[in-house]
């Protein structure tokens, strides 16, 4: 029964590979049945698998202490759910923006393989096979990346590797340290080190932790490491730029928690000049990305400044160490995902049906476009964190577990951090559903002519929309499953 858990990621992987080669997907129609078949076969076996219980296996093996290991716990269900669904809107979304696009047969392809990939990463259940899948992701999400082949998405190609790699071998020197100074590379609630062997050494493994976090940081957008985002953003399809925001940071935070709960272990890095550190560093991104975002002119651009300050919320909470602050992370990686990816479909949708790219030529869009500009105000609305949307559960939970941290000073100054961005955040999203609503009386409204793209593009919007409310008026359920994981890390 064990080895089933090895077929939510096989599968995917192999009908990815399979896809340029069959003869019947030649045909669109065939192949988005095919891709829609395999993606949503891929969830109900995810689903399967995590409703199994606790399942293990141990594969292939480098060392005695070095080897392949796939475990579920409620952590990686909590992942697994969040990837397959949005995987399962975005491929739908897909079919309809794909047609601008060309290629499809490659996008696909590399699609299905990523959707394995993240799977795999998700069930990781140890130091290596988390790190093997990282890689992994990198190089089979470059080709989504570039996929227009143009030169600016060539060059933000050549960035992101650049950013990843760079990012990897910092987290390629917290393994090697956690493979001597630990009993285990295997993830353990409340980490795994050997005090015997730390005793002496504390300042160095803060060290090592220290350029861990800032290597997987790297795909969270975390500041120094987060100067791929624009332009990868940019360039990118905006369909992979949704799972980005809503993902492939998300698999970066999932990393992060691992390495610091995980196998540090929450008692060594509290209190310690790591956690100093890393929570000034994530309030920088905060305030950073807010400001930056403030200031863009071009949407994609915008949005992507966005995602570098909000998954740095994540980060913050993180580093607060505490139930509260961890509480309020996972609430943010989820209700993050869900409300980026209304925007991003969003700005995905404007841009196919008008080529607009920029804020500026937006004046007048909701006339033309208003469920799709609906769904974006609604989703800015709980991005800034106004009850009852998603958006306050996550941020109260944030800026509670900040003020009654064990830093009392640097506390109250990330509330108030969080606090500026959130007011950064309404100045950035809500001006532009202001001019698509209210162009002014000088705008031209005979020229007016209804743009909404199709059901395709349009049912996934309107879900998602409906999720940033429906998670901030019910989100009790969702608290209590997060306090289960919480009790066993601190």
């Amino acid at each position: 029964m064990n080895l089933f858990i090895l077929v939510p990621i096989l599968f995917p992987i192999l009908a990815g590979l399979a896809l340029p080669v069959l003869r019947f997907c030649k045909e669109r129609k065939k192949r988005q049945v095919y891709v829609a078949s395999v993606v949503i076969a891929t969830a109900a076996l995810v689903l399967l698998v995590i409703s199994l219980g606790n399942l293990e296996f141990k594969g292939f093996s480098i060392t005695p202490s070095i080897y392949f290991l796939l475990k579920i716990d409620n952590l990686s269900r909590f992942f697994l759910v969040l990837a397959s669904g949005l995987w399962i809107l975005s491929t739908f979304y897909l079919f309809e923006y794909i047609k601008q696009l060309g290629k499809d047969i490659r996008f696909f392809s590399f699609f299905l393989i990523v959707y394995g990939v993240i799977i795999g990463l998700c069930m990781s259940g140890n130091f290596f096979t988390l790190y093997l899948f990282y890689e992994m992701m990198t190089l089979t999400t470059y080709p989504l990346v570039i996929h227009s082949e143009t030169k600016q998405a060539m060059k933000a190609g050549t960035k992101y590797l650049a950013y990843s790699f760079f990012g990897a071998s910092f987290a390629l020197i917290g393994f090697v340290f956690i493979n001597h100074f630990g009993h285990t590379i295997n993830f353990t609630p409340g980490g795994v080190l050997d005090m015997a062997m730390v005793s002496g050494n504390e300042n160095l493994l803060l060290g090592i932790f220290l350029l861990t976090f800032i290597g997987f940081g790297s795909k969270a957008a975390l500041w120094p490491l987060h100067g791929w985002v624009p332009d990868v953003y940019s360039a990118g399809p905006n369909p992979v730029n949704a799972l980005s925001s809503g993902v492939f940071t998300k698999v970066g935070v999932l990393a992060i928690i691992r390495m610091m709960f995980y196998l540090f272990g929450a008692d060594f890095v509290f209190d310690s000049w790591a956690q100093t550190m890393l929570m000034i560093m994530t309030l920088m991104t905060v305030f950073m990305g807010s400001m930056l975002a403030y200031k863009e002119k071009e949407l994609k651009r915008r949005l992507a400044y966005s995602t570098i300050s909000q998954v740095s919320y994540v980060l913050f909470g993180l580093m607060i160490v505490s139930v509260i602050g961890f509480r309020g992370a996972m609430l943010h990686i989820l209700f993050h995902a869900i409300i980026k990816a209304v925007l991003f479909f969003a700005a995905g949708a404007i841009i196919y049906k008008t080529q607009k790219t920029y804020v500026h030529e937006l004046r007048g869009i909701g006339k033309s476009m208003p469920i799709t500009m609906w769904c974006f105000a609604i989703a800015s609305v709980a991005l800034i964190g106004v009850p009852p949307t998603a958006g306050i559960v996550s941020k109260w939970s944030l800026g509670v577990g900040a003020i009654s941290s064990n830093l009392p000073l640097l506390g109250m100054v990330g509330a108030g951090v969080l606090l500026i961005s959130a007011l950064l955040t309404a100045g950035y999203l809500m001006s532009i559903v202001a001019i698509a609503f209210f162009p002014g009386s000088k705008f031209d409204y005979e020229s007016l002519e209804k743009r909404e793209p199709g059901r395709l593009m349009v049912v996934p919007l309107v879900i998602l929309a409906a999720c940033s409310i429906l998670f901030g008026m019910f989100p009790m359920w969702l608290i209590g499953y997060i306090d289960g994981i919480a009790v066993l890390l601190f």
